[in-house]
C-alpha cells in the first residue's frame, strides 16, 4: 500500500491533523478525490484508494462518527452509532412537529371556542333586543285589551308572566350590557385606553330605549293610518297601547329567549 493511506488512520489517508475542522477535511478530501479518481488516474490502485478517500471522508465528516472514531481508534461500530444518532434527531424532529402541531390545534380550538362564544352572545343579544322592538311594535298596532276580556285565572297567569318576563328580560339587558359595553373610567379617558367591550354603556341604553320608543310610535302611526286596532279589537285607546306595551313585550321576550335557549340544548352548544 502506498505511504501514507493506512487505513487504521483516517487523518493520515486525508493527510489532515486531528486537530483539522470540517472545512480542512474537506478541502484535503476534495484535493485528493480529484486526483485519485479513477476516471483521471490510470494508476491501478487509483480505485482503492479513491474507496480509501470516501471511507475516511466518510467517518471524519460526520461529528458522531468521528467522535467514536477518535474515542476508539476503530471504525468497527461507527455506523451503528451514526444510525442510532440519526434515529435520535429524527425522534427529536419528530416530537418537535408532534408539540407545534398540538399547539396548532390548540390555538384553533381556543378560536373556534372564542367564536362560538362570541355568536352564542350576539344570537341572545339579538333575539332579546329584535322580540322586545318587534312585540312593542305590533302592541302599539293591535292595542289589545286582552286583561280586560279575560276570566280572573288568565288575568293571574298573564301578571305572574309578566313579573317573570320583567326579571327576565333585565337579567338579560344586563348580561349583554356586561358582555358589549362598558364604563369609561376618568382613568380611561385620560389615557386613552381602548376597553375589550365595543360599545359604551350610554349608547347601550340609548340604543334599547331608543328603539323601544321608535316602534312604539311606529305603531301608533301604522294603526292611525289603517285603523288596524279597531278592526281587531274594537274599542281601543292610546291607554290600552300604553298598558300593552308595558304588559306584552316582557312576556314576548320570555318566551322567545325559552324557546332559543331549547333550541340550543338540542342542538348541544
Amino acid at each position: 500500500m502506498t505511504p501514507g493511506f493506512v487505513m487504521s488512520d483516517l487523518y493520515a489517508v486525508l493527510g489532515v491533523k486531528r486537530s483539522a475542522d470540517a472545512t480542512e477535511i474537506k478541502s484535503a478530501y476534495r484535493r485528493l478525490a480529484r486526483q485519485y479518481h479513477p476516471d483521471v488516474n490510470p494508476d491501478p490502485l487509483a480505485a482503492k484508494k479513491f474507496a480509501m478517500l470516501n471511507e475516511a471522508y466518510h467517518v471524519l465528516s460526520d461529528p458522531t462518527r468521528r467522535t467514536w472514531y477518535d474515542r476508539t481508534g476503530s471504525l468497527q461500530g461507527v455506523n451503528l452509532v451514526s444510525n442510532s444518532s440519526q434515529m435520535s434527531v429524527a425522534s427529536m424532529r419528530a416530537a418537535r412537529r408532534a408539540y407545534y402541531q398540538a399547539r396548532a390545534d390548540r390555538i384553533v380550538n381556543e378560536w373556534l371556542e372564542r367564536e362560538r362564544v362570541e355568536t352564542q352572545a350576539r344570537g341572545k343579544a339579538v333575539y332579546t333586543t329584535v322580540t322586545l322592538f318587534l312585540s312593542t311594535f305590533i302592541i302599539a298596532m293591535t292595542k289589545p285589551n286582552l286583561l280586560e276580556t279575560a276570566n280572573l285565572f288568565w288575568r293571574v297567569a298573564l301578571l305572574v308572566l309578566f313579573t317573570v318576563g320583567v326579571w327576565h328580560m333585565v337579567t338579560s339587558l344586563k348580561q349583554h350590557f356586561d358582555y358589549y359595553t362598558y364604563h369609561p373610567s376618568p382613568r380611561e379617558r385620560q389615557k386613552g385606553l381602548v376597553p375589550r367591550q365595543r360599545f359604551k354603556r350610554g349608547v347601550a341604553w340609548a340604543f334599547v330605549i331608543g328603539g323601544y320608543l321608535v316602534s312604539f310610535g311606529a305603531g301608533i302611526l301604522i294603526d292611525n293610518l289603517t285603523n288596524i286596532s279597531t278592526e281587531l279589537f274594537l274599542n281601543t285607546s292610546l291607554n290600552d297601547a300604553l298598558f300593552g306595551v308595558i304588559l306584552f313585550p316582557p312576556i314576548a321576550v320570555l318566551i322567545v329567549d325559552t324557546l332559543y335557549r331549547i333550541n340550543l340544548r338540542f342542538e348541544g352548544v
